[in-house]
């Protein structure tokens, strides 16, 4: 979450708004453990990530590769709860492993498009869009 224009896209993903209760202590708490699941998505993306870029050079494609931070929430939703409540630390590697292979079915192509200003038509059509308010 270093760059600030991430926190909006944050708080829509994982519903931050959203919270348990009113009292400050069970916000503070939903807040946190919102946190923690981003960055545990986060994490397991990243190594998924360097998989895709990887595998993406070796086909040939045009663009460079990342996975869906949409299906990668919805991977991580289904099989985190079976990954904690395993008992066999080999058996919970194993499940990261293929949580982090499931999150590489899912690519997309990360495309550099050119930044322009959007053209405004300066003669509205419909000028009741522009009465003032008083």
């Amino acid at each position: 979450m270093g760059n600030r224009k991430e926190v909006p896209h944050v708080k829509k993903q994982n519903k931050f708004e959203s919270v348990t209760g009113k009292s400050t202590i069970y916000v503070y708490q939903d807040f946190w453990s919102q946190i923690l699941v981003y960055n545990m998505i986060q994490d397991i993306r990243k190594s998924a990530d360097e998989e895709v870029a990887i595998t993406g050079k070796k086909s040939g494609n045009k663009y460079p590769m990342h996975t869906n931070e949409n299906l990668a929430i919805g991977v991580f939703k289904e099989s985190m709860i079976k990954i904690v409540l395993e008992n066999s630390f080999q058996k919970r590697v194993k499940m990261l492993e293929e949580l982090q292979k499931e999150m590489e079915n899912y690519v997309l192509p990360i495309r550099v498009l050119p930044n322009r200003e959007r053209k405004k038509n300066l003669s509205n059509k419909y000028k009741n869009n522009q009465k003032n308010s008083f």
